[in-house]
């Protein structure tokens, strides 16, 4: 085999391996969690597109998550927290920056439905940067599990999740 040929594929694989690498760094800096269940019809929105989510899924920064009904998706974000996103509810992720340091920050925007999330790393070390809002309310966590959920007339229906 030429010498000079063999050089070249060696760069190249060289050059293509560290690319890979670089693309997996960055798509890892991105995503903000990722879909760890989900049953039904899981739907992000982002971007002006929209994509189907199911488990093994990355979820994003401003990703709008939207259940129907019957429907729910388990979140596990980078700092270990876990949220599930109720049947018929639309949940978007405005900000979740972790890092381990003072600069953590995360918000979760319910707009509709219902939220149970058991707070991670992030809410434990640095309570005050984790928020979720709703459209009557901005909520501060200072615990380790709660619910959130949203009724129309006052009226709302629980409906077991597996």
């Amino acid at each position: 085999m030429n010498m000079k040929y063999l050089n070249k594929m060696i760069t190249g694989l060289t050059v293509a391996v560290l690319l890979s690498a670089a693309s997996a760094v960055f798509a890892e800096e991105e995503n903000a969690g990722m879909v760890v269940a989900s049953r039904g019809e899981v739907i992000a929105m982002s971007n002006g597109g929209s994509r189907e989510l199911k488990q093994g899924d990355f979820v994003y920064v401003d990703d709008e998550i939207m259940t129907s009904n019957r429907s729910f998706a388990v979140l596990q974000f980078v700092d270990g927290a876990k949220v599930t996103v109720r049947p018929d509810s639309v949940m978007i992720v405005e900000t979740y920056l972790y890092n381990g340091n003072s600069e953590d920050a995360a918000t979760l925007s319910l707009v509709s439905g219902g939220l149970r999330v058991i707070t991670g790393a992030m809410a434990k070390s640095n309570p005050e940067n984790y928020k979720v809002r709703t459209p009557v309310a901005l909520m501060g966590v200072r615990g380790t599990e709660f619910s959130v959920m949203l009724c129309e007339d006052d009226v709302c229906e629980e409906e077991d999740m597996e």
